[in-house]
């Protein structure tokens, strides 16, 4: 299966106490906590070991995810320091704890190393879905198909036996061409 690794930066309301929350790098004092945009990819976090858990935990990624209109590979410009902050903690987290032989099952390290390398800021971007178009037929030729060439071999000596078979019939009913 594969699994989309794009994550939002989610601002929790000052009213919640929310044990997953981190406070932002921000000036505003906001605090804040990455989820992930697919389902998918935070049941394949949520079913990784305790240790892995934890290690996205203490970097500020919560467990549950979040229904975003954002392309695949892009995020808020408004996000970046939040983004960084939280990136730069988890790569600290996983540098320290490490990760060799923990469970991990559907969560792939290195696909989600490359989604966050690859994603870059770009404001306003609704999630795109291809209009699925049917492929334009060929028109076909006014002539025959051309046969191949044990097809035109077989054609001559099928001909050929019939008319060998037809002068045969024609000369012993005593008729000459």
């Amino acid at each position: 299966m594969v699994l989309e690794y794009d994550f939002d930066i989610v601002t929790i309301a000052s009213g919640e106490n929310d044990p997953e929350t981190t406070p932002s790098g921000a000036q505003n004092g906001r605090k804040v906590r990455a989820l992930f945009r697919n389902v998918k990819t935070a049941d394949a976090l949520r079913a990784a070991s305790p240790k892995i858990r934890k290690i996205f935990h203490d970097a500020g990624f919560g467990l549950d995810s979040t229904r975003s209109e954002i392309t695949h590979g892009y995020y808020r410009p408004q996000d970046t320091a939040d983004r960084d902050r939280i990136l730069r903690a988890l790569f600290h987290n996983i540098r320290t704890t490490g990760v060799k032989g923990e469970y991990c099952g559907e969560f792939d390290f290195l696909k989600f190393m490359n989604d966050v390398k690859a994603a870059k800021p770009r404001a306003g971007l609704p999630k795109e879905v291809p209009m699925w178009k049917p492929r334009p037929q060929q028109a076909e030729s006014a002539g025959p198909k051309r046969r191949t060439v044990p097809g035109r071999v077989g054609f001559a000596l099928g001909l050929a036996v019939i008319i060998f078979a037809l002068l045969k019939y024609l000369a012993a009913a005593g008729a000459t061409p």
